[in-house]
């Protein structure tokens, strides 16, 4: 398929469904994450929906009642919900089970009082409004806009946002400033996520070095670190390596996969199951 009509299905299911997830589009296509992304880029460009982390969302009035172009005119945002609106984010209306248990099983994880690290991940932002529901206190620093939100207006829970670069893909800090502000803060827990797993190289790896460079200090400066990995992680690529899995005080997974529970435990990684509602009954 050529890319010009990959984009015009591709906006055509925005306005129609209101809302398109990256992931589901790159194994819809047969093609890459990244051009998936600089298409949705190239639609944002020409006024015709809105980016939110893992995807796209519908312009408010950007089509008419008859499905012509109306006023696709976007004015500035005037709040980081307007820049970010957590309602239209894919995967938190519906979770996605693997996940949504993995988020379960890292909360089992905080205890009261834990000063804790959640990263870029659609996981954490789950694990945020877990922690942010309960009677938990802890002291919460991460690089996501959307894990702030999340825990916003929550006496029980101590924010700090790290600040550094603004990745609006990640709706999260990246990069060498984000680094450097964390070099001195130290954590009793962090919980990380990754874009992909090999576990063939043993390497945990991220989509990009700058969001890589941020998850590698985080697991350095945690006295206990968690690697948060759905099944859907494993034997995904990225481009950067930031961790071993040996890194890690251990994985909090939900496969069941045997061969990739057997090569964990061969490393001598501890694994921390994570059980879907439909699986645990």
């Amino acid at each position: 398929m050529f890319q010009r009509q990959r984009r015009a299905e591709i906006l055509a299911t925005i306005e129609r469904e209101g809302h398109v997830v990256v992931d589901e589009l790159a194994s819809h296509y047969d093609v890459s994450v990244e051009s998936i992304r600089k298409d949705l880029q190239a639609l944002v460009k020409a006024g015709k929906c809105q980016r939110v982390y893992g995807g796209a969302v519908r312009l408010d009035g950007s089509v008419t009642a008859n499905g012509s172009d109306g006023d696709t005119t976007r004015q500035d945002p005037r709040s980081l919900e307007d820049a970010f609106p957590t309602k239209h984010i894919p995967d938190l209306a519906g979770s996605g089970a693997g996940r949504l248990a993995v988020a379960k099983r890292a909360f089992m994880e905080i205890n009261d009082g834990d000063s804790i690290f959640l990263d870029v991940s659609r996981t954490n932002v789950l694990l945020a409004r877990l922690l942010a529901e309960s009677d938990k206190h802890a002291i919460l620093t991460t690089n996501m806009i959307d894990v702030m939100r999340a825990v916003a207006n929550h006496p029980n829970i101590t924010a700090l946002s790290t600040g550094g670069f603004l990745n609006q893909d990640l709706t999260g800090f990246v990069g060498s400033a984000t680094v450097s502000l964390l070099e001195p803060i130290l954590f009793s827990k962090a919980f990380v996520g990754a874009n992909g797993i090999d576990l063939g190289r043993n390497a945990v790896l991220a989509e990009s070095f700058d969001d890589g460079a941020v998850k590698s200090r985080v697991v350095q400066n945690a006295s206990f670190k968690f690697l948060l990995a759905d099944e859907e992680k494993f034997g995904r690529q990225g481009l950067y390596r930031f961790a071993s899995l040996n890194d890690f005080t251990g994985i909090i997974t939900d496969t069941q996969n045997p061969d990739v529970l057997v090569k964990l435990q061969r490393r001598g990684i501890p694994t921390l199951q994570a059980y879907r509602t439909d699986d645990s009954k």
